[in-house]
């Protein structure tokens, strides 16, 4: 487990560090405007670095333990695992037909219902109230077009 954790907290630091590189490439500073396009992906990479760096630090220096040597990932943590992991591949293979939207609203409900065991009304308004929100957010407020898949777009835009 010991060597997992620092591994995966070495790329984490890596990943990061590349990040903050390209972050710098762009305005990181405050402009007239406000923020420059780099300044939130700087100091989202700052962090990550820094709590890479936290990490790596405590499982180096982490004492040697029996279980030191224990599987990442146990046996039986596999099926909950895969329960989540492989609908979001499911939805990311069909995001040109479901769009993040609807794509977004099925994983909702199927994570809803079957994992947390809600009551129905709970699933729909879960399912839509978050993608709708979503959908306001980012293309009303931040006018930033997020994928709406060929299922949306056809209802909304008729094509």
């Amino acid at each position: 487990m010991r060597k997992a954790e620092t591994a995966v907290a070495a790329l984490l630091t890596l990943f990061a560090l590349g990040m903050i590189r390209e972050a710098t490439k762009l305005s990181v500073g405050w402009t007239e405007i406000g923020p420059g396009s780099g300044f939130f992906p700087f100091w989202l990479s700052v962090g990550v670095a820094v709590t890479g760096v936290i990490i790596l630090t405590q499982s180096l220096r982490a004492p040697r333990t029996a279980d030191g040597d224990a599987a990442f990932i146990p046996p039986r943590a596999w099926k909950p695992l895969l329960i989540v992991f492989l609908p979001m591949v499911a939805v990311i293979a069909l995001l040109d037909w479901l769009g993040i939207y609807i794509g977004g609203a099925v994983y909702l409900a199927g994570y809803t219902r079957f994992v947390g065991r809600f009551r129905w009304v709970t699933v729909v308004l879960i399912s839509v109230l978050i993608p709708v929100v979503l959908f306001f957010i980012f293309e009303k407020w931040f006018l930033l077009p997020l994928p709406k898949g060929s299922i949306l777009e056809a209802l909304l835009y008729g094509r």
